[in-house]
C-alpha cells in the first residue's frame, strides 16, 4: 500500500525516518505544527503532486480538518495518523486500523476496549452455577473485584453509602462490610447491610471472624461471608444461599498452620460436614515477606481442587509496603488470572494506597484480556501505567541558529498587588481548589483541571503580574497531577 504522509516542518525529520523504513512518500507543509494546517494549504500543497499513486494519505492526529469533505476533492482516501510522530512506527509495524475522526493512538485504546467488553461477554455466556448473590464466579471469569469499606460500624449508614459507592464507581464488583476487630457489632452490621441491600443492588459480603456479626449480616441480606476457620465454623449457621470464605488455620487465637494449602483443604473438609456448601478457599496472601510462600501455598491447592473458587486480598500487600500501588495491583491480578482466582479483595485504608481499586480493576482488565488473547499483557490498547510512559513522544529537533538563553535561578517571592492564592487538592469530591486572598479569603474557584481554574482567574482578572501567572501555571499542574495520581499536594513543595 502506498502512503503519502503529511507533516509540518518540526516533526519533518522523523516522520522522513519513518518514510524511509517503510518505502512511504512525505509532504511537508509550510506549517510548523498540524494544528496550523488549513484545508487551502493542503490544497495548494498538494496539488502538483500526482495523488493518484497513492492508497492514502495520513495526516498527523492533532489535525482539526473534516478529512471526509478533504478526501472527496483529493480523491484519494485520507485519514488520521498517531498524535505523535514517534507512534508513526506502530501504523506501519502492526498495520493499524485508521479513522478519519479519531487520532490512531486514541483509535487503538478505542479497540483495546472494544476487545476487551467481546472478552467478558463471552465469559459471561458460561453455565456458571457458583454465584455470589447474582453474580457469577468460577473458571474462565474474570476475578470480581471486592472492596472494602474498613472498620464500617464507626461510620454512619450514610458514610458506608457514600464510600460503597466510590468503590462501585472505581469499579468494585462487590461492597465488603469490614467489622472493627475487637469489637461485636451485631445491630449496627444489620443495619448497615439493609441499607446497603436496598440501595445499591449489588452483592455485599461482610468481613467478620465473630459468628454473632456474621449471622446477623446474613440475615439482614449478605451474600458472602469473610471468614470461616476453624475456631469459629462450628458457631455459625450454615445459609445455603450464602457463599463462605474459608481460611486455613484459626487466625481468631492466633493458630496458623504453615502449610497453609493443606490447613484450609482440613477445613474446607469440616466446613462442609457442617452442612456449608458454596464455599470459596483463602490460603491468605501474607504481606512481605511472605508473599512467595503463600502463593505458593495458592498454587498447590488449585493444583490439587481445580473448580472451588479462590480468594485473595490483594491489601494484604498494598496496604503493608511503602511502595506505589498501581505496578503491584497489576502484578497480583496476574498472578491472580494464572491461578484462576475467581475473587480479589482490596481497599483504600491509606492515603498511600488512594484508587488502589480503580487500580487493581485495571489490572484485571489487561490481564484478562491478554489471557483471553494468550499474549502478553502489553500493546492491548490499556495499561496501568501512571508516573511512567512507554515511550518517548518525539522532540523536534531544535535549529542551531536559534538563539540559546541558559535560565538562571529565579530571584525572591514578589507579591501581586491584586493578591495570592492557596492552592489545594480535595480527593474525596476529584477537584482542585484555588483560594484567592489578600487579607481574607474572598474568592474559591473549583474544577477539575489545571487549565479550567487558571482560565477562571485570568477570566476574573485577578492576577497583575506575568511571573504571578506562570508561578500560578506551575503549581495548578502540579496539582492537577496528584490529583490524578491520587498522591498528596503541597503548595510550593518540589
Amino acid at each position: 500500500m502506498k502512503t503519502l504522509l503529511v507533516t509540518g516542518k518540526l516533526a519533518e525529520p522523523m516522520v522522513k525516518k519513518v518514510a524511509e523504513k517503510f518505502d512511504a512518500n512525505v509532504a511537508v507543509l509550510p506549517v510548523s505544527v498540524a494544528l496550523f494546517m488549513t484545508p487551502q494549504t493542503i490544497f495548494e500543497h498538494l496539488k502538483a503532486k500526482d495523488l493518484k499513486k497513492y492508497d492514502r494519505i495520513i495526516f498527523p492526529g492533532l489535525i482539526r480538518i473534516d478529512l471526509a469533505r478533504l478526501e472527496h476533492i483529493l480523491d484519494v482516501q485520507c485519514f488520521k495518523g498517531p498524535r505523535s510522530a514517534s507512534d508513526l512506527w506502530e501504523v506501519f509495524e502492526k498495520d493499524l486500523k485508521l479513522s478519519k475522526t479519531e487520532p490512531t493512538d486514541s483509535l487503538f485504546k478505542v479497540e483495546g476496549q472494544k476487545e476487551l467488553k467481546k472478552a467478558l461477554e463471552e465469559a459471561e455466556k458460561r453455565k456458571e452455577k457458583f454465584r455470589v448473590g447474582n453474580l457469577k464466579i468460577g473458571h474462565g471469569l474474570p476475578p470480581r473485584l471486592l472492596a472494602e469499606v474498613t472498620d464500617s460500624p464507626k461510620l454512619s449508614v450514610e458514610d458506608n453509602l457514600a464510600r460503597a459507592q466510590y468503590y462501585l464507581d472505581s469499579g468494585a464488583d462487590i461492597i465488603d462490610i469490614g467489622a472493627v476487630a475487637g469489637e461485636t457489632n451485631p445491630k449496627k452490621l444489620s443495619e448497615i447491610v439493609k441499607k446497603l441491600k436496598k440501595k445499591l443492588k449489588v452483592p455485599l459480603s461482610i468481613d467478620s471472624l465473630n459468628p454473632d456479626e456474621i449471622d446477623a449480616s446474613v440475615k439482614a441480606g449478605a451474600d458472602l461471608v469473610l471468614s470461616l476457620d476453624a475456631d469459629n465454623m462450628k458457631k455459625v449457621g450454615p445459609n445455603n444461599n450464602v457463599a463462605y470464605v474459608v481460611l486455613p488455620g484459626a487466625p481468631s487465637i492466633g493458630e496458623v498452620s504453615k502449610n497453609k494449602a493443606e490447613s484450609v483443604i482440613r477445613n474446607l473438609e469440616e466446613a462442609r460436614k457442617l452442612g456449608f456448601e458454596n464455599l470459596i478457599a483463602d490460603p491468605l496472601l501474607d504481606p512481605p515477606f511472605g508473599i512467595s510462600s503463600s502463593l505458593r501455598a495458592y498454587s498447590e491447592f488449585r493444583e490439587k481442587y481445580s473448580q472451588t473458587p479462590l480468594l485473595v486480598g490483594v491489601g494484604n500487600v498494598t496496604e503493608l509496603m511503602d511502595a506505589d500501588s498501581p505496578g503491584i495491583n497489576a502484578l497480583l491480578a496476574s498472578a491472580a488470572i494464572e491461578l484462576d482466582v475467581s475473587l480479589l479483595l482490596t481497599t483504600e485504608n491509606s492515603i498511600k494506597t488512594r484508587n488502589a481499586v480503580r487500580e487493581l480493576k485495571s489490572g484485571i482488565d489487561l490481564n484478562f484480556l491478554a489471557h483471553h488473547k494468550k499474549v502478553l499483557p502489553k500493546d492491548l490498547g490499556m495499561d496501568v501505567l501512571l508516573a511512567k510512559s512507554k515511550r518517548d513522544v518525539y522532540a523536534p529537533e531544535i535549529s542551531s541558529k536559534a538563539q540559546v538563553i541558559k535560565a538562571q535561578k529565579s530571584g525572591g517571592f514578589e507579591k501581586d498587588i491584586k493578591g495570592c492564592f492557596h492552592i489545594l487538592v480535595d480527593h474525596k469530591n476529584k477537584k482542585i481548589i484555588a483560594a484567592h486572598f489578600k487579607d481574607d479569603y474572598d474568592v474559591v474557584f473549583e474544577g477539575g483541571s489545571a487549565e479550567d481554574i487558571s482560565k477562571a482567574i485570568l477570566e476574573q482578572n485577578l492576577v497583575s503580574d506575568l511571573k504571578h501567572a506562570n508561578y500560578l501555571g506551575r503549581e495548578l499542574a502540579k496539582a492537577e497531577i496528584s490529583l490524578r495520581l491520587g498522591r498528596s499536594y503541597q503548595q510550593d513543595e518540589g
